[in-house]
């Protein structure tokens, strides 16, 4: 599953193909390498870069200009390429915010990757990552409240301040957003209002392609690998 994909066009088609991307530095109109399913390499360029938590078969494997072609013409990948970059996956993001002293809780519910908790100075933060979207909560401190890693999470869900944000169709990286929190949290900001907004949707699929989906179940031909539109942007909030 990729949280940034990257819509391609391959020089033989003017179709548009969702890709995984784990890259945070690729720009509209780059050239960059894709593995495809069956495992060889192809360029292409990249039309649009949406954040939309989907699972692609093919991936961006590195930039054009981190690859060549040998004597027969095949394309092969210069030593030290990169495939991921940036704060581009949930692995990442949660061992970003482990070294920002984040530190893991248990709880009895399963549908998170982890729960990460940090205490300042008057409050105590928990961060939910689940598979499709991130939670945050913030409950006021006891002066003599600790957080202990491994701990169990005591607190209930409906408590403090609490925010449910979906990863699919965000305008911003929500994991860079999630970083922003945790710095303003942990320099005890007292505003922190503007990470309580929900981000995304629960609903992955883009934008015309729902209507899409309602034409054609009457007929039994639901088609999800239709032509998306061509105004898919993403944009930068919580600077």
């Amino acid at each position: 599953m990729s949280y940034i994909v990257a819509f391609v066009r391959f020089p033989s088609s003017q179709k548009e193909f969702p890709i995984q991307c784990f890259r945070t530095d690729l720009q509209v109109g780059e050239f960059v390498i894709v593995r495809i399913s069956n495992g060889s390499l192809r360029c292409a360029e990249i039309m649009q870069l949406r954040y939309l938590n989907w699972t692609c078969r093919a991936r961006i494997e590195c930039k054009k200009s981190e690859s060549y072609l040998d004597s027969s013409g095949n394309i092969n990948l210069s030593r030290g390429y990169i495939t991921t970059y940036g704060i581009s996956t949930h692995e990442i993001l949660i061992k970003s915010l482990k070294s920002s002293n984040w530190v893991p809780v248990k709880s009895k519910q399963r549908i998170y990757i982890v729960i990460l908790a940090q205490a300042n100075k008057s409050k105590i933060g928990y961060i939910f990552v689940r598979k499709n979207g991130i939670d945050l909560q913030i409950i006021p401190r006891d002066n003599t409240e600790e957080i202990y890693p491994y701990s169990r999470y005591e607190s209930s869900l409906g408590e403090g301040k609490r925010v449910r944000h979906s990863l699919a169709h965000t305008t911003f990286n929500l994991f860079e957003g999630i970083l922003r929190f945790s710095n303003s949290f942990v320099n005890n900001e007292d505003n922190l209002d503007r990470y309580f907004v929900p981000q995304g949707k629960r609903d992955k699929r883009a934008e015309g392609l729902q209507s899409q989906l309602e034409n054609k179940k009457a007929n039994n031909k639901v088609d999800l690998g239709g032509d998306y539109p061509s105004d898919m942007k993403y944009g930068y909030h919580w600077k």
